[in-house]
């Protein structure tokens, strides 16, 4: 190739790169713009309380049963590509597919259940597909205690509870992710001080990503203005908030009760409780131990 036809190859080029460069800026604008108008991308996975498949836990039928998995398995729900997870549990008398939940929640824990683990459930015994099935209340394996729904069936997943006076109208292996730094043990987990507990109310100016500490999954906060100051609200990983069936929007009004703490050198709160409208979503306990986190000590 002739040294003419070589410099005007790489002109050509350079004037392409340009050309893409300058196209995807507007796009990038759009996209920021268009992502803070809108908030997040809220997707819901159909497991809330009333759903069908939910709604079949009986606080009559509970039992507990002791055994080895056998296999842990991914089950599809629904036509929207979700699944759940189940585990096989062969106990000394049968052999009992136990359920446990939806495959975002049950993966992003940071104890895994493996095939071979030796693990006592206590759960619903229901019949699914005709045959005898266990919904899962806890897992307890070695010294630690999977808490997945509370005596009365309700998702530890599902954050959002209506108010107390309101009344409601194919096998793969799997790919345990862990919580991604957002367990109640880390450095930023032990942030929450239920000395510094306090209530604000306002208006919900943003909803951001955010990854608090290097390593970290991605998280979600929202800034909230209020009569006096405008503060930044942490919530929890990401994985867990944006698969609540109930979103944060811009211009929303909210109570938020949590703990005070200062944050890259700002004031923060890291939010136990958010009221919107007739419902609240609860975060962490008392303690700070986050919603998120099934795994507990015995």
């Amino acid at each position: 190739m002739s040294e003419s036809k070589s410099k005007e190859r790489k002109i050509k080029v350079k004037k392409l790169v340009t050309l893409l460069v300058v196209l995807s800026v507007p796009c990038m604008v759009f996209a920021a713009d268009s992502f803070a108008q809108r908030g997040m991308g809220w997707r819901g996975r159909g497991w809330e309380p009333g759903n069908p498949c939910c709604g079949m836990y009986n606080p009559e039928t509970t039992e507990t049963i002791s055994g080895e998995v056998v296999s842990v398995d991914e089950i599809p729900h629904g036509k929207e590509g979700f699944y759940g997870i189940h585990v096989s549990l062969k106990t000394d008398k049968e052999t009992l597919p136990v359920h446990l939940g939806p495959g975002w929640y049950i993966e992003y824990q940071d104890t895994k259940i493996e095939p071979g683990d030796k693990v006592e459930v206590t759960g619903s015994k229901i019949t699914y597909a005709g045959k005898a099935a266990i919904i899962a209340y806890e897992v307890k394996k070695g010294d630690v205690i999977l808490v997945l729904r509370d005596n009365d069936g309700f998702p530890a997943w599902c954050g959002w509870r209506m108010r107390p006076d309101t009344q409601l109208s194919t096998q793969q292996e799997m790919r345990w992710k862990g919580s991604g730094g957002w367990g109640p043990k880390t450095d930023y987990g032990r942030m929450y001080n239920p000395e510094t507990v306090e209530t604000i109310i306002g208006e919900i100016v943003s909803v951001d990503k955010i990854t608090p500490r290097q390593g970290m999954f991605y998280g979600i906060h929202i800034v909230v203005k209020t009569n006096e100051m405008t503060l930044p609200v942490h919530l929890g990983p990401g994985w867990y908030i944006e698969n609540q069936d109930i979103t944060f929007e811009q211009n929303g009004k909210v109570e938020v009760t949590g703990s005070k703490i200062t944050f890259e050198g700002k004031p923060a709160i890291v939010a136990a409780e958010i009221k919107k409208g007739d419902e609240f979503l609860i975060l962490r306990d008392n303690n700070g131990f986050p919603a998120w986190s099934g795994w507990r000590r015995r």
